[in-house]
């Protein structure tokens, strides 16, 4: 089950994720830089989580269990996600999935590495 929890509780479950996983870290933001305002949600195990800013972006959308992408993301919308953000490869595709389409593309900040890609959702 994913619950609404504290600003603390989710970037603490976001550090231990971080930590613990350099895929997770490679693809989210570090906890300090996570907006306070931002309503944040947790499954009961604080092993996947995301945030949804008050526009309706989608944040630090994580998971140390296989398999939680399809809750994790729906939970996502029904909360209010209708934006994003990530870097190109597997989850443009990914997010396609469940309605969000491309609507800009930047070049990473890091050279060589994979663009930024802003997607909304588009129903």
């Amino acid at each position: 089950m994913i619950s609404y929890t504290s600003t603390a509780r989710y970037k603490a479950a976001l550090r231990s994720a971080r930590f613990a996983s350099d895929r997770i870290a490679d693809a989210t933001s570090k906890p300090e830089e996570m907006p306070q305002d931002a309503r944040y949600f947790l499954t009961d195990d604080s092993q996947s989580g995301f945030g949804v800013t008050s526009d309706g972006t989608l944040i630090g959308l994580f998971s140390r269990v296989k398999g939680r992408g399809e809750v994790l993301v729906n939970a996502a919308i029904r909360e209010g996600a209708r934006l994003l953000d990530c870097f190109d490869g597997f989850l443009p595709s990914y997010y396609a999935g469940y309605g969000f389409r491309e609507t800009e593309r930047s070049a990473n900040w890091t050279p060589g590495e994979p663009d930024v890609v802003f997607m909304a959702l588009n129903h």
